[in-house]
């Protein structure tokens, strides 16, 4: 019995030492507080940014070593903005420490500006690194302003409708004359799209933004003057890159063809 107290007493004295030796002992007792406006871009049809939408997060921290050199990770409070805002009562020291918020991503509907492409797009907002407040000191009231950046999602896709008016040259004996009923694909290395001219040669196309495309179609061209003899023939045309819709008519020159049989 003798022998088991010596070792309960021995394991006791034991822990007590390593807890008194750690020296990882934070003093965390002061405080400041940390109010800050977070803003975002999301209405382009309106002047200046708007406030972040209500319970998007926000990470408020300190690091431990900031009150002992010897120890690490983070104090950190979680907090959600309301009205604009958030705030924090943050440990700090005599000497000061830095606090670094972090807000989380949020997705949310931009409204883009007036005659834009779309009238909205769905975009990615952050903080890339987040932000620091330097210095805070015991009883102090700072105010800090963030403002988010905004991104597309990747897979990003804007048209613009566009109206031509398709020429070519079908029957040798008529020249460059509009094209009725011609299947006409527009395409590009990433997309494609068919459409048919209608009773007077005149198409309506949706293209992708910003991006120069190729109309090509086939047809069976009158190649010989006082006969009917036809033969395939494709034509192409480079079609210019616009970066927004209009009804403005345009035209779109095929010229002659080449032979496709």
């Amino acid at each position: 019995m003798g022998v088991l107290l010596m070792a309960v007493a021995m394991f006791t004295v034991s822990c007590d030492d390593a807890i008194e030796t750690s020296g990882l002992t934070l003093d965390q007792t002061q405080e400041a507080t940390i109010t800050t406006y977070l803003y975002a871009e999301l209405d382009k049809t309106s002047l200046g940014l708007e406030l972040a939408p209500n319970g998007t997060k926000v990470f408020v921290s300190v690091e431990n070593s900031a009150f002992n050199s010897k120890a690490s990770g983070s104090w950190i409070d979680t907090v959600y903005v309301q009205n604009g805002m958030i705030e924090s009562v943050v440990p700090v020291t005599s000497e000061g420490v830095t606090v670094k918020i972090t807000p989380a991503d949020f997705i949310q509907t931009q409204v883009q500006a007036h005659h834009s492409t779309s009238e909205t797009l769905s975009k990615i907002f952050k903080v890339p690194g987040g932000s620091t407040v330097g210095n805070v000191k015991p009883g102090e009231n700072r105010v800090h302003e963030i403002t988010y950046t905004d991104e597309d999602f990747d897979n990003l896709a804007e048209f613009v409708a566009r109206r031509f008016t398709i020429w070519a040259i079908t029957n040798v004996e008529d020249g460059l004359k509009e094209v009725a009923g011609a299947e006409i694909t527009f395409y590009n290395g990433d997309w494609s799209q068919t459409v048919t001219s209608n009773s007077v040669g005149i198409i309506e196309v949706s293209l992708p933004k910003s991006q120069t495309t190729t109309a090509i179609f086939t047809y069976d061209k009158k190649w010989e003057v006082d006969n009917n003899n036809r033969k395939l023939y494709r034509y192409r045309s480079q079609v210019a890159s616009y970066n927004e819709s209009s009804p403005v008519l345009g035209d779109l020159n095929f010229g002659a063809g080449e032979l496709y049989e």
